[in-house]
């Protein structure tokens, strides 16, 4: 695929590279400036990928909400919940008797009122919530999702800023060969599935970390991370490929704007059970009450959750590998390889399913290969060259554990004593 290189420099960053192939652009960054919007490094996880194409089901005009608004907003009300519940209990013990039944009896007559504006608010939460439905054209899946493209981009352009500003003073440069093995294979895999809108629709970037991290993500804009320390894990191109790929699956399917579009929702509903359990029971109390209640919440409902969105991304990135003619069965022998890490204890132990906010390696691994033969089909459906005759899986299972640990040392993922 002929790609097209040229230099940039917009405004607010200067760029070391811009690499234009038809319809996406790569990018290295050498120098960032910081951003004067949003500062707190704690916030950097919130975010992998967002952003995408849409149908909307709704013909009243949509109400989105500000991106500066939306970062500060779920801490806003959880902790604005807290003060006022905290505030009134003060307040309350402070009456006297004869002021308590004052207010009491004012309550009383009044309660039809806050009835009706809680009924409203309710009611008003629910329009919101079915005037944002959007049924995502890869997957056919609905959800919430509460942002329009122009206040995504610019809610990607702030989390993009602070990642930079993060690692400014470790990013490798475009003369790297790690660099250029990953823009090779980015492109390969953006070209390959240009066909999609959501493709089309970001300005893709590359930045480098050199950094011993055993990571990559993709951030909202189609801004694509990876840290050194991820490619030692790595046996090859294909199993590198289908991470990059399970990272833009991620921002293909919009995944980090429906988790804080959700977020925001779930919030405003527990706010009044927050201020109540603050109002009425001590400090100690009201901490213990609201550290269960957050524990059945992401049992019940965020980590269950987290797991659907990460075989969702597995099973559309297996398919942008297929397409970009990659040998998708190294993904099975990736998460393999994964397992047998954690079963050498090289890894840290995964903790059970019901408290992760991933899938099990070994499920992950099991899941792949059940779609394997569909992300074939596809792969062949794209034209693309035969796969070697060894199916990499076959020799990744024919391996003993011991041998297993042998090629780990080689490679020196785990060190020779």
């Amino acid at each position: 695929m002929m790609s097209v290189l040229r230099v940039a420099r917009p405004m607010r960053y200067q760029y070391q590279r811009i690499a234009v192939l038809r319809i996406i652009r790569c990018q290295a960054y050498k120098s960032v400036i910081k951003s004067p919007v949003v500062e707190s490094k704690s916030s950097l996880v919130l975010f992998k990928i967002i952003k995408q194409q849409k149908y909307y089901f709704q013909t009243t005009p949509r109400r989105d909400i500000s991106p500066i608004i939306a970062l500060i907003l779920r801490p806003l009300i959880r902790i604005g919940a807290f003060l006022f519940g905290r505030a009134f209990r003060k307040w309350w013990a402070k009456q006297s008797v004869e002021e308590r039944h004052k207010y009491s009896g004012w309550f009383s007559r009044k309660k039809q009122v806050f009835f009706g504006i809680m009924g409203a608010f309710l009611f008003g939460l629910v329009l919101y919530y079915g005037t944002h439905i959007q049924t995502d054209p890869l997957t056919n899946r609905s959800r919430f999702i509460m942002f329009d493209k122009k206040q995504q981009a610019a809610l990607s352009k702030i989390i993009f800023e602070m990642h930079l500003e993060t690692f400014k003073d470790t990013l490798i440069t475009k003369d790297h060969p790690t660099y250029k093995k990953l823009i090779k294979i980015t492109e390969q895999i953006l070209n390959a599935n240009k066909d999609l809108e959501s493709i089309k629709d970001k300005q893709w970037t590359l930045t480098v970390v050199n950094s011993p991290l055993k990571n990559s993500y993709v951030l909202p804009g189609g801004n694509i991370f990876v840290f050194l320390g991820m490619l030692e894990i790595v046996e090859n191109e294909d199993q590198l490929a289908v991470i990059l790929s399970h990272e833009m699956a991620h921002a293909l399917l919009d995944h980090s704007i429906e988790q804080l579009s959700n977020g925001i929702i779930l919030d405003l509903l527990l706010a009044l059970p927050i201020a109540i359990i603050w109002a009425f029971f001590p400090d100690l109390l009201a901490i213990i009450f609201q550290f269960l209640g957050q524990t059945v919440i992401d049992l019940i409902h965020h980590l269950p959750y987290s797991r659907a969105l990460e075989n969702e991304a597995d099973q559309v990135g297996l398919i942008l590998c297929a397409k970009a003619c990659v040998d998708v069965r190294e993904a099975v022998v990736f998460w393999g390889m994964m397992r047998v890490l954690t079963e050498l204890k090289v890894e840290p132990q995964q903790i059970p399913l019901w408290l992760s906010t991933h899938p099990d390696h070994g499920d992950r691994e099991k899941t792949l290969n059940n779609q394997m033969e569909k992300a074939l089909e596809r792969r062949s459906y794209s034209g693309c060259p035969p796969l070697p005759s060894i199916d990499p899986r076959k020799r990744f299972y024919a391996l003993t554990s011991k041998e297993h640990e042998t090629i780990f040392k080689r490679r020196g993922i785990i060190p020779i004593s």
